[in-house]
């Protein structure tokens, strides 16, 4: 197993910051060479001037964009926010309506896919909302927010349409 192409396959995967510890628990490999095997990649993305960098808060790492591209970030950024949303997007907001709050790995079972992209990009719109999971370890709910409920002119998620009969299926 090549041990710094798993992780920075994880680390893009994932979208959100891992401990060394649970990168360490999923590849089965020592904490101290996942630290170590973090900080080569950290030098590598610098030094060959790439266009993501990975940047670190203590034992937590988060694979980023590259501050020199952030203009650019910035306009396909207001291309997601201001276009009109997927079906994709559509499909996972009624799931997150219809079920929230819901984690990840359920949208992801549900739809059979990874949600990860289609999450964030309707977080950067402001309709969905996540929270930390009371219950699990590094997990997080999805529900939608105020502004989804205020875009669609109602004032809680039991008043969308069929909510009663949806929501109940599979809880």
């Amino acid at each position: 197993m090549d041990i710094k192409l798993t992780i920075e396959s994880l680390l893009f995967a994932a979208g959100e910051p891992f401990s060394v510890k649970r990168l360490s628990k999923i590849i089965n490999v020592k904490e101290e060479k996942v630290k170590e095997t973090l900080k080569e990649l950290k030098e590598e993305f610098q030094n060959q001037n790439r266009g993501i960098r990975l940047i670190n808060n203590n034992e937590e790492w988060l694979m980023v964009t590259a501050p020199e591209s952030a203009s650019f970030i910035q306009k396909l950024k207001k291309e997601v926010i201001e276009g009109d949303l997927s079906p994709v997007s559509q499909e996972t907001l009624a799931i997150i309506a219809y079920r929230g709050p819901i984690t990840r790995a359920s949208i992801n079972e549900i739809r059979g896919v990874d949600s990860s992209y289609i999450l964030h990009q309707l977080l950067l719109r402001g309709l969905i909302e996540r929270s930390i999971h009371t219950e699990k370890y590094k997990a997080y709910l999805y529900n939608v927010s105020f502004e989804f409920l205020q875009h669609l002119g109602v004032s809680n998620v039991q008043e969308l349409s069929q909510y009663e009969e949806f929501s109940k299926k599979n809880k």
